[in-house]
């Protein structure tokens, strides 16, 4: 089987090709000029016309051009051939930071395309992304830009499938909503957890441990945090003689030394150290965290901090500036709230406030929202097949120009220009002769 990156390019070489050929067959050349006898030499005989028969001439000058044009042109065009049937490609995506659980990660989405009955007739193409559990949209931009470069790589791919493995929550689904309908199949979306052994991804969980409220001197044993957390029967009192805590909640204004993995530093006035006054106060429809609003009349009372890599917003106000940040502190954290909450409210009670709750018990860097599925009916695309077509790939890719193998581009470019050093000399051995 033969193919071409760029099929116009040889489409050109070969056009140019025919009209070298129709030129070739349209030139005439004059007859030599011939002394003629004197007619007394002219044998008495009945006058006949004689008629010229065509006869093609530097045909070998010819098939040396023609020749030159089409290797050149199969060499620009990205000539590719030895692929002999129709093949399916799959893809898994994996994020970077699990590379230590690879065999059990690896073992587990093979076994789901398996079960799915997805023909595997090669080693899966297997893509380590970074970010992933962050927003597993870039897992989509990842294995789109690896189907561009196999679908101009080899002709003979006519299917990929993709496999996305991620944990049960991820920090946002944005660039998964966007990247979404740029896949056009579904999507095996598997789950790091593999029989007889646990998650080991920090986003695997909700939350982690539990929380120990330390209430400030005006609150104990009315705090509306405390009793929110006691609610939900994940309250703990301080262990005497424990090293480490999983997490504590502050409410007062000041970050004393803890033990805690997790420090959540919620001062009851709603103005975290080193927070500026929100001056006036403004009022706010809701506060989102999780993926979950929290709608109430609230009143900012702090404008937050500026963002980095090591301080991220974990909860939002409605119109998008952060209500809640994370500080990195080696393999800890610092989570600093100004969401301020009326003494006698029930607010936090609420189902609804298990956005809030559970962000700030989440483990570090672990906070999210619930990571996407896919299924036949809601996949958000027409085709209900876990293939998609290599065809749709190979527009995306214009540049690629290499031949398949790869030395056969450097063959071609030789070929041609030994036919074109051939058709010189085979030119000026035609001169000498006519010289003669």
């Amino acid at each position: 089987m033969i193919g071409f990156a760029a099929p116009w390019i040889f489409g050109v070489a070969l056009a140019a090709a025919l009209t070298i050929t129709a030129l070739h067959f349209l030139s005439a050349r004059q007859p030599r000029v011939l002394l003629l006898p004197t007619a007394r030499f002219v044998p008495k005989r009945d006058a006949r016309a004689v008629a010229r028969q065509a006869k093609p001439s530097d045909v070998l000058l010819l098939l040396l051009r023609v020749i030159a044009l089409l290797a050149a042109g199969s060499a620009l065009a990205g000539a590719r051939c030895g692929a002999q049937s129709a093949r399916t490609s799959q893809l898994i995506v994996i994020d970077a930071a699990w590379r230590a659980d690879s065999l059990a990660l690896l073992s587990r989405a093979m076994s789901a395309a398996a079960v799915e009955s997805v023909a595997a007739l090669e080693p899966p193409v297997v893509l380590w992304v970074n970010g992933v559990s962050n927003d597993p949209g870039v897992a989509i931009a990842a294995a789109i830009r690896e189907s561009a470069s196999q679908a101009h790589a080899d002709p003979s791919l006519a299917a990929l499938s993709l496999t996305v493995v991620m944990p049960e929550l991820v920090r946002s689904r944005r660039g998964w909503d966007a990247w979404r309908n740029q896949w056009p199949a579904r999507i095996r979306v598997v789950r790091p957890v593999h029989a007889g052994a646990t998650d080991t991804s920090a986003m695997a969980g909700a939350a982690f441990g539990r929380v120990r409220v330390v209430s400030a001197a005006t609150t104990v044993g009315t705090d509306v945090v405390a009793a929110a957390y006691a609610s939900r029967g994940v309250s703990a009192t301080r262990t005497p003689g424990a090293d480490e805590d999983d997490v504590v909640v502050r409410r007062e204004t000041t970050d004393d030394a803890t033990n805690a993995r997790v420090t959540v530093l919620w001062p009851v006035s709603g103005v975290p150290a080193g927070w500026p006054a929100a001056l006036p106060a403004d009022s706010v429809g809701a506060v989102v965290a999780t993926g979950v609003a929290l709608v109430a009349p609230w009143v900012r009372t702090a404008l937050p901090p500026a963002l980095s890599d090591s301080v991220r917003a974990i909860a939002w106000w409605s119109d998008g500036v952060a209500a809640a940040v994370e500080r990195t502190r080696g393999t800890s954290c610092v989570r600093e709230v100004a969401i301020a909450v009326a003494p006698a409210s029930d607010l936090l009670l609420s189902p609804t406030a298990d956005g809030v709750l559970r962000a700030l018990r989440a483990p570090c860097g672990g906070i999210g929202v619930p990571a996407p599925k896919e299924s036949a009916g809601t996949s958000g695309v027409a085709a209900a097949t876990m293939q998609a077509s290599a065809s749709r790939f190979r527009a995306l890719n214009v540049t690629a120009r290499t031949t398949q193998p790869a030395w056969l581009a450097t063959a071609l470019l030789v070929m041609a220009f030994v036919a074109l050093l051939a058709e010189h000399v085979v030119r000026r051995e035609a001169a000498g002769a006519a010289a003669s």
